[in-house]
């Protein structure tokens, strides 16, 4: 515990701290346009989903459309509360993991794995909520977040999985070696 203290904490590369910083201000701008266009893109989704009944299931019943309608923008909503969310924090994991890495991973083609996957993996994953969102209305909401995922999550969120992996096996490793 003494030798994390005394450690120089290093800050990772610009262009790291730029795409976690730009996630997070992406996620602030998807809050403030999730509030302040709310009515508009639930019309948006709720017309597109309209011109392709067959995708949602619609039988021209209207209090049958309607509850489907209703559970299809709640999870359109639910996209962008998320890329919102995840956007944020994954800006956050970026800047404090890669931080961990550049200081403590020795091995510096190791350490700029690490670094590459988190960045690429933390920056691309919540994106996946974006997509699964604007999805939604021309595909359904389990095709679109089948795409969504085999498109982004997996691909991203893997990526990000691993490094983080790695990282903790190279922590682990430093301590044994203690």
């Amino acid at each position: 515990m003494t030798e994390a203290r005394s450690e120089t904490w290093l800050a990772p590369s610009v262009p790291v701290l730029l795409i976690a910083v730009l996630i997070i201000a992406g996620a602030e701008v998807g809050g403030a346009s999730m509030v302040k266009f709310k009515l508009e893109l639930a019309r948006w989704a709720r017309g597109t989903m309209l011109a392709r009944p067959d995708t949602h299931g619609l039988v021209g019943v209207r209090d049958v459309d309607e509850q489907i309608l209703d559970e299809a923008l709640v999870k359109f909503d639910a996209g962008l509360r998320l890329f919102h969310m995840h956007a944020e924090g994954m800006g956050t994991i970026i800047i404090v993991s890669t931080m961990v890495a550049t200081t403590l991973v020795r091995a510096g083609a190791f350490r700029r794995a690490i670094v590459l996957l988190i960045t690429v993996g933390g920056a691309g994953y919540p994106l996946g909520y974006l997509l699964w969102s604007a999805l939604i209305p021309f595909y359904g909401i389990e095709r679109g977040k089948t795409l969504a995922e085999w498109m982004v999550w997996i691909p991203f969120g893997g990526a990000a999985i691993v490094a983080l992996w790695m990282l903790a096996g190279a922590l682990a490793l430093r301590l044994v070696r203690r």
